[in-house]
């Protein structure tokens, strides 16, 4: 508790520190509030039984509510410079932060299951603003001192009555405070089954309302079974909800219980002391509104710490995903070879598993790439092709032996300045909402060179589109987000991620199926001009269509985890191997029936 308080107080203080000031300033005007409140009843019963002089009742009623208007203002302004400055904390700085983090850490750990559920639950705690999650962590420290205040100030009062109902009040109170720890607690494990949930209902919920799967919902009738999907997953949620909602509720009944036992002995003795004349009316009243008001601040305190505890758990989780380490080189002083340079790649007894008790994707890995070669690596699904390219391109490590750059282990090298000499075409990348030039050079607010822009757009074989958009280059991608957009067919998005990885000035292009979406002659005009497009540099390429790996220097064929074949498409086909016998099953469509 102590630690996340210190940490929330260090970014508060980056980011605005003179609202914590104010948000604790606030604690004794809302005591003050409270106590005026039932001193003014006394006061006034007083003056009356004592006959004062009408000037003199008057002057106790104005003072006592200046003094509760006064503290009121105060606790208002307090309160909304609180509710304000929490929910600008957490959905201006905080979610930064998130993002920060999920944008930049290293990728082997934001794609594990560990790293996604962290990142899951740092995520909810962010939402809600000052209501729940991280951003109601000193709202509810806040309202909690106040309790505590509360508490010892109406204390005091009933201290003069008698010592012995403030240890009954006490006992009560450590009651239930024990128990709603002990709830807190199990909310706390309930949190890993509520990520999955939450995982699984976003999922559903932002796939499945895309334009992408739009047709497949309607061809295949996918209504009612996505619904049927969607419906579990909310049952799941509604079960662990219930389940927190049940424990909720037998602690309400617990305090209620409490409440009854501690209130109703101090009433009883309150009532022996007026019928036996040892208070007066005025004393009666403020005993019997402290007793009351003093079971209030219990029962706040009491459910404050259930609260703030569950606050401080939603700082845990927030602080869980963003302390965890980077395990990659970010600040090597040794710099990697320049963009411009070609390069030596070398793999020397490289394996590597995502889950130990699956066995290793790649095992024992040796490979040599000269600089300016130009490679493709075949195989079937799941062979290891994409993992392979992950560990040249240092977006995840092996578990065991180097990957070598012109000789140089490349753990020397600060990730970031490492990943400077990779372009790439992935399968599964996407574009942004911003102008096509925007998404080609990737820099949105500084300078473009614009004409290696329409170079590369020439290249890719994207020219004619764009020369048909009114603005050009300078069209707006994605027509849900933006004004007068326009949208790309799969192919010519390809083509777009192509451009893109041309535009940037690299020793070594990865090309992971960048024809998958193209029709044949678009792939063959790609093909054809493969040397333009990689010239001066290091090529890896994967393909599934062995048809067109014949313009490479090379071909690596990965089969059960180990490189199985190597070498040119005419030498792999008199190998009579493995690449002859996939070779031979796909071109049998195209050649049936030709002499």
């Amino acid at each position: 508790m102590l630690s996340n308080l210190r940490y929330l107080l260090g970014e508060l203080k980056n980011f605005n520190f003179a609202s914590v000031l104010i948000s604790f300033a606030g604690i004794p005007a809302k005591v003050l509030v409270s106590v005026s409140a039932i001193y003014v009843p006394k006061l006034v019963l007083d003056a009356i039984q004592n006959q004062a002089a009408p000037v003199e009742f008057l002057w106790i009623v104005v003072f006592t509510m200046l003094i509760i208007a006064v503290t009121s203002i105060i606790d208002l302004f307090s309160n909304n410079t609180v509710q304000h400055s929490t929910n600008s904390f957490v959905m201006t700085y905080m979610t930064q932060k998130w993002l920060n983090k999920v944008t930049d850490m290293d990728y082997d750990m934001f794609s594990s299951e560990s790293g996604k559920q962290k990142a899951e639950k740092a995520r909810v705690s962010m939402e809600g603003t000052a209501r729940a999650g991280v951003g109601s962590y000193f709202p509810r420290l806040v309202t909690l001192l106040t309790n505590l205040a509360g508490f010892v100030s109406y204390s005091v009062i009933l201290f003069t009555l008698h010592p012995l109902i403030i240890p009954l009040l006490i006992v009560c109170y450590i009651i239930s405070m024990l128990f709603t720890m002990r709830m807190e607690k199990k909310k706390q494990l309930m949190k890993e089954d509520m990520a999955k949930t939450n995982r699984r209902l976003n999922y559903m919920a932002y796939r499945t309302r895309g334009l992408q799967i739009g047709k497949d919902i309607r061809l295949y009738a996918m209504t009612d079974w996505l619904r049927e999907m969607a419906n579990k997953a909310k049952n799941e949620k509604i079960t662990l909800n219930k389940k927190s909602a049940n424990w909720q509720f037998s602690l309400n009944i617990l305090n209620g219980l409490l409440v009854f036992i501690r209130n109703g002995a101090a009433y009883a003795y309150l009532i022996y002391l007026i019928l036996s004349a040892q208070l007066t009316i005025g004393e009666f009243a403020l005993y019997f509104a402290a007793i009351s008001g003093l079971g209030e601040w219990l029962t706040q305190l009491t459910a404050n710490i259930g609260v703030l505890t569950e606050a401080n758990n939603y700082v845990t989780d927030f602080r869980d995903f963003m302390d965890i380490p980077d395990k990659m080189n970010k600040a090597a002083k040794v710099l990697p070879p320049s963009p411009e340079e070609t390069v030596d790649i070398r793999l020397e007894n490289i394996s590597f598993s995502y889950d130990k008790t699956q066995g290793n994707v790649l095992e024992n890995i040796n490979l040599h790439i000269n600089p300016g070669e130009k490679i493709a690596i075949v195989g079937e699904n799941g062979a290891g092709k994409t993992t392979l390219i992950k560990l040249i391109s240092g977006l995840i490590r092996a578990d065991e032996g180097q990957v070598l750059i012109n000789g140089s282990d490349v753990s020397k090298y600060a990730r970031n300045d490492y990943y400077n000499i990779f372009s790439a075409v992935f399968q599964d990348s996407d574009l942004l909402p911003v102008s096509i030039a925007d998404n080609i050079a990737l820099n949105v607010d500084g300078e473009k060179d614009l004409g290696r822009i329409e170079e590369c757009i020439a290249l890719a074989g994207l020219k004619d589109k764009i020369e048909s958009l009114p603005q050009g280059a300078n069209t707006n991608l994605v027509k849900q987000i933006s004004e007068n957009g326009t949208e790309l067919s799969g192919g010519e998005k390809q083509k777009l991620l192509l451009a893109r990885a041309l535009y940037k000035k690299a020793s070594i292009m990865i090309l992971d199926e960048p024809t998958a979406a193209l029709d044949s002659i678009a792939e063959n005009e790609i093909y054809l001009k493969f040397n333009d497009l990689v010239k001066n540099k290091t090529a890896l390429f994967i393909s599934h269509r062995l048809s067109s790996t014949r313009f490479c220097d090379r071909i690596i064929l990965i089969s059960d985890a180990r490189i199985a074949e190597v070498g040119t498409h005419d030498e792999l086909i008199a190998l009579n191997g493995k690449y002859a016998e996939i070779y031979g099953i796909q071109s049998q469509y195209y050649n049936k029936g030709v002499r």
